[in-house]
């Protein structure tokens, strides 16, 4: 009779530490960053798990417990952490355990038997569009890049939509921002939920923070958006493991 093959993920990071990003900014939480993603963003800022993906393979089990040692909030993030049914299998067991689920995706990639406390949804924009690898991937990417079925789909889970945005040009903003109002629409995020979307500024130099927060706040003032925080940024700096 065959076995069964013991579930593995190959995993870039794991640590543990404060939430960075979202509704939930600031909370302790430990973090498995997946290896792997089917998108190439210009401006990626974890290259290890998309650009050049690398890391080792673990079982699940084993992330399993070393997750139940850390914090009550576990983040699955990556790369694209719903390319792989080992993810969902990992966050279902988690879920059982009582742990406090995010999964960190950019809603290109459905799995079935998805259970998970708040589905981080960060749609791309066009900015994101890769330019250093050719025509090839930039329309490889522009195909794959937005899939309003699938968020749809995931936004039937607790969710917050991130949106990564260019607050160095105020035209460059404008664009971005309309964007996503369009992109909004073919989700269906209807008039009171728009607390739930946030705008992160296209930045990892902790000390260019300040000026891109600034920019965004008569954007969230007129729209209705949030300011989305890069906490780890302003504490770390731009460096893994944090």
């Amino acid at each position: 009779m065959r076995t069964r093959p013991h579930p593995t993920l190959r995993v870039v990071e794991r640590f543990v530490s404060l939430q960075g990003e979202g509704l939930l900014a600031g909370v302790p939480s430990s973090f498995v960053r997946t290896s792997g993603c089917n998108l190439r963003c210009e401006w990626c800022d974890t290259p290890a798990s998309s650009w050049a993906p690398s890391g080792e393979r673990f079982g699940v089990d084993e992330l399993v417990a070393w997750c139940l040692e850390g914090p009550r909030h576990v983040v699955l993030t990556g790369g694209e952490p719903l390319l792989f049914p080992e993810t969902v299998e990992l966050a279902r067991r988690l879920f059982e355990h009582g742990r406090h689920v995010t999964i960190e995706t950019a809603g290109t990639v459905w799995q079935d038997g998805l259970q998970v406390d708040l589905v981080s949804l960060s749609p791309k924009l066009v900015h994101a569009t890769p330019r250093r690898l050719g025509p090839a991937w930039a329309d490889r990417h522009a195909l794959r890049r937005l899939r309003p079925d699938v968020v749809r789909a995931l936004m039937a889970l607790p969710w917050q939509l991130k949106f990564v945005v260019r607050t160095d040009d105020p035209e460059s903003l404008r664009v971005d921002v309309a964007e996503i109002e369009t992109q909004l629409e073919l989700f269906g995020v209807g008039p009171g939920e728009r607390d739930r979307v946030l705008l992160m500024p296209e930045c990892t130099d902790p000390a260019a923070l300040s000026a891109a927060y600034a920019a965004l706040v008569p954007v969230c003032r007129a729209t209705g958006f949030r300011l989305g925080p890069r906490l780890h940024i302003a504490i770390f700096g731009h460096r893994p493991g944090t």
